[in-house]
């Protein structure tokens, strides 16, 4: 850990993001060239450092609009939080101890997008960055970090968003449909900045301390920023329980046993060789980057934990938890340590901490303590919405399939109801586990919902059912999405050879060659063995 300094000069033309702290002011250093300076004084991970050169532009709000961060988003309550005790890091100027810094609810921040982009972010980003602020900051107390940047990547970044300290990426793909994916990723990078960067893991094998935290915690800021009532929090949040709880049991069944395991190095975690260094396994695995699982668990680790001691108790905890080790790397056992001298009581629903090793960091699979609770997500009111559309479309099929005339546009005597972006994506999630459906099925299905409007979690479904029933008039949707969403296209290349299909295949091989050239490499190259693998056993 440590801080830095750093002078980057660059044309004229091109705008200088850092992880730096300061606002840089590029000055001029020769004619046609800009210098940026940027800076830390909080000592920090050298992984954590992030730098990104491009022709954006800022987007910004129009200067007669009501700014929400009036008074620079200090507090109305003159709310001051002050520690306890002193910091455990090492002495640098802390935020948590300054009672003006400690208390503002929302930090200056700015958005950067390619032109094109702009009108796009002024319509879904510009407002709901300060809303999810102020969220997060209701939430768990003061920031972090003293500003941040949010820039939109190029479309073939390899993920829909990651955190550096005063810096977020957002993937462009999030920009479609309604807000819901905009806000939940954002609300997710935004959590990083207390988990992930403010308390970091001393093991990169352990990545559940920052991404299960982050999963976890996206939801109750999306909702509060949403000022979703106690109920409305509630169902949306079981309903994406549901969900991950299919992407979980789907990503088990679909991968290595050894890339399950939250813990890999088990009893050596932490601890490093002589020459200073520890071992990150897996760390040159590129399939292990598109993986979920750290994401998944640790999301129902975390869960378990809040549904045992109550979501009041276990949010103060955590507060507790970042005065206690923000500025340091950890290890799971000083989270769980602290965690269990405040609620002692876990140990009596079996989450001493060997057994939280046993059961759900240190072995492959689904945790067993999860599999009796499944079936209480699934009655849930939202999810029970959509069982009851569920078997709407099924009846839809069979009346296509014994040649029923319908009018043009849809069924008059079925009224679909109104379906959520995560309602959506269940859906198709439910009925890619039944059956087949007839082509003028699909269809119909496409018009009621408009699917190919829908935001990028909604289209990777309607994709995965194109390639399921090779649904010749949905094959510009698989190859749009694959040239535009990188970032969550990887695996349909894989669905795409499963099926066997010539037209499909075809598909998978165009538009790698259109794409890899300018795919981000990790990508590429997992791509590469599920196109030309496949293609070698086949010959």
């Amino acid at each position: 850990m440590s801080t830095w300094q750093a002078t980057v000069r660059a044309d004229a033309c091109f705008v200088v993001l850092m992880s730096g702290e300061n606002v840089a002011e590029p000055a001029e250093s020769e004619k046609g060239v800009l210098s940026w300076f940027y800076y830390v004084t909080m000592p920090m991970p050298a992984s954590t450092f992030a730098i990104a050169v491009g022709c954006w532009a800022e987007v910004k709000r129009k200067s007669y609009e009501t700014d929400v961060l009036k008074n620079d988003g200090l507090s109305s309550k003159g709310d001051v939080r002050l520690l306890e005790k002193a910091c455990g890091h090492t002495p640098y100027p802390c935020r948590f101890q300054d009672p003006i810094t400690s208390s503002q609810v929302i930090i200056p921040h700015r958005i950067f997008a390619p032109v094109c982009l702009k009108e796009s972010c002024k319509k879904v980003l510009l407002h709901l960055l300060p809303q999810c602020l102020s969220a997060a900051y209701d939430l768990l107390g003061t920031h972090p970090f003293s500003r941040l940047d949010v820039l939109i990547v190029p479309l073939n970044f390899s993920s829909l968003g990651m955190a550096s300290p005063h810096i977020i990426f957002l993937s462009q793909s999030i920009l479609s449909g309604e807000s819901n994916l905009c806000g939940t990723r954002l609300c997710h990078e935004i959590s990083h900045a207390w988990f992930g960067l403010a308390i970091g893991a001393r093991d990169w094998t352990e990545e559940w301390l920052s991404e299960g935290f982050a999963t976890h915690l996206e939801d109750a800021i999306w909702s509060a920023a949403q000022k979703l009532s106690v109920t409305e929090a509630k169902e949306q949040q079981d309903l994406k329980t549901l969900l991950r709880w299919y992407r979980l049991m789907d990503e088990v069944q679909n991968s290595e046993g050894d890339l399950q395991i939250l813990r890999p190095n088990k009893e050596k975690t932490g601890k490093v060789v002589e020459f200073g260094s520890s071992v990150v396994k897996h760390g040159l695995n590129a399939e292990k980057i598109f993986m979920q699982v750290h994401y998944l668990k640790g999301y129902f680790l975390l869960r378990t934990f809040t549904e045992k001691i109550g979501e009041a108790a276990y949010f103060a905890f955590l507060r507790k938890y970042v005065q206690a080790f923000h500025g340091q790397l950890i290890l799971s056992q000083e989270f769980l340590h602290l965690l269990l001298e405040d609620f002692p009581q876990l140990k009596g629903y079996g989450l001493a901490i060997e057994n939280i090793f046993q059961k759900w960091l240190d072995c492959s699979g689904i945790p067993k303590p999860l599999l009796e609770e499944s079936r209480l997500w699934e009655e849930g009111r939202l999810a029970q919405q959509v069982k009851e559309e569920v078997i709407k479309w099924i009846q839809v099929n069979q009346r296509f399939r014994k040649g029923t005339r319908w009018k043009r546009r849809r069924p008059e005597e079925i009224t679909f109801q109104k379906l959520s972006p995560d309602q959506l994506v269940l859906l198709l999630e439910c009925l890619l586990q039944k059956g087949t459906f007839c082509s003028k099925m699909l269809e119909c299905l496409q018009k009621t919902y408009h699917l190919r409007e829908q935001d990028a979690e909604v289209r990777h479904r309607w994709c995965e059912m194109i390639i399921k029933h090779k649904y010749v008039a949905g094959y510009a949707d698989v190859d749009k999405f694959l040239k535009e969403d990188q970032a969550m296209g990887v695996y349909l290349y894989g669905e795409l050879m499963l099926n066997e299909d010539a037209k499909q295949q075809e598909i998978a091989f165009k538009t790698f060659a259109i794409v890899r050239d300018h795919m981000d490499a990790s990508s590429a190259k997992v791509v590469a063995e599920m196109l030309y693998d496949k293609e070698r056993q086949r010959l």
